[in-house]
C-alpha cells in the first residue's frame, strides 16, 4: 500500500466526475451479468422505501410549512424577501433532506451495502479482504457507520458555520448555497467510498485525504445519488446503485493508484 506522501505525489489522477457519475449506472449491466447480486438489493430496497418516504413526508408536512411561516405576510419587503430567498431555501432544503437520507440510510443499511460493495469488487476481480456475515460483524458494521456518520456530521457542521459567514456579504446567500451544494455532493459520495476504504483498513483521516485526492470521482458519485433521490422508484435504489458505482470506481481507478509501487 502506498504511503500518504507517495499517494499525493501522483502526477495524474485516472478518475473523473463523469466516471464517478456513470459508474453508478453500470449497476444495470453488472446485475444482468451477475444475477446472484440481486439478493443484496432486496433488504436495502425495502428499508430505503421506509426511510426515504418517512423523511420526505416529515419534510413536506412539517419543515416546509415552518419555513413558509417565516415568510408569511403581505408587506412589500416580505414579498421581496420571499422571491429572493425562496429559491435558496428550496436548494438548501433539498440538500439537507438528501443528506439526512444518505446518513440515516447509510447507517441502517450499512451491513447490506458493505456486503454489496464487497461482492461488486469481487465480481470485478479486485481481491478485497474477506467479509464476514456474522451478527457480530454486522453489529460492528453498524457501529462503524454510526461512528463515521457522527464524525461527518461534526465536519459538515463546522464547514457550514464557516460558509455561513458568506451571508454577511451582499449576494453571499447565493454563494453560500452553491458552495454548500458542492460540499454536500462530496459528503454524499464519501459515504459510498467509505466501504472499500474501510475494508482496506484506512483510518477516517486517511479516507478523507484519499477521497479528496480523488474528489472528482467522489463528486460524480455524489451527484448521481442526489439526482437519483428525486426519481420515483430509482430513488429507493440510490444507495444501492451508488454503493456499486463507488466500488466499481474504487476497484478500477482508485485502488490501482493506491497500491502502485
Amino acid at each position: 500500500m502506498a504511503s500518504g506522501n507517495q499517494l499525493f505525489q501522483k502526477a495524474e489522477i485516472r478518475t473523473s466526475l463523469y466516471r464517478g457519475f456513470i459508474n453508478s449506472l453500470r449497476t444495470f449491466s453488472l446485475l444482468r451479468e451477475n444475477r446472484s447480486m440481486l439478493i443484496y438489493f432486496v433488504v436495502p430496497f425495502i428499508l430505503n422505501i421506509l426511510i426515504l418516504s418517512g423523511i420526505f413526508y416529515y419534510s413536506y408536512t412539517t419543515v416546509i410549512p415552518l419555513l413558509q411561516s417565516f415568510l408569511s405576510g403581505e408587506a412589500w419587503y416580505i414579498q421581496f424577501l420571499r422571491v429572493l430567498i425562496s429559491p435558496v431555501l428550496f436548494i438548501l432544503f433539498s440538500i439537507f433532506t438528501v443528506l439526512i437520507y444518505s446518513i440515516a440510510g447509510g447507517i441502517i443499511t450499512a451491513p447490506f451495502l458493505d456486503l454489496l460493495s464487497f461482492k461488486t469488487e469481487r465480481v470485478l476481480g479486485n481481491k478485497s479482504p474477506e467479509e464476514s456475515v456474522s451478527l457480530m460483524e454486522m453489529a460492528s458494521d453498524i457501529l462503524r457507520a454510526l461512528s463515521n456518520s457522527i464524525r461527518l456530521i461534526f465536519l459538515i457542521i463546522i464547514i457550514n458555520i464557516i460558509l455561513l459567514l458568506l451571508n454577511l456579504i451582499p449576494g453571499g446567500s447565493f454563494i453560500y448555497a452553491f458552495l454548500n451544494f458542492l460540499s454536500a455532493l462530496f459528503f454524499y459520495g464519501f459515504q459510498f467510498y467509505d466501504f472499500p476504504l474501510e475494508r482496506d483498513r484506512y483510518t477516517f483521516n486517511e479516507k478523507l485525504r484519499i477521497t479528496w485526492r480523488f474528489r472528482r470521482s467522489v463528486f460524480g458519485t455524489g451527484l448521481a445519488f442526489f439526482l437519483m433521490s428525486f426519481i420515483p422508484v430509482i430513488g429507493f435504489l440510490g444507495l444501492n446503485f451508488c454503493t456499486v458505482g463507488a466500488a466499481v470506481t474504487y476497484a478500477e481507478d482508485i485502488n490501482p493508484v493506491l497500491t502502485e509501487n
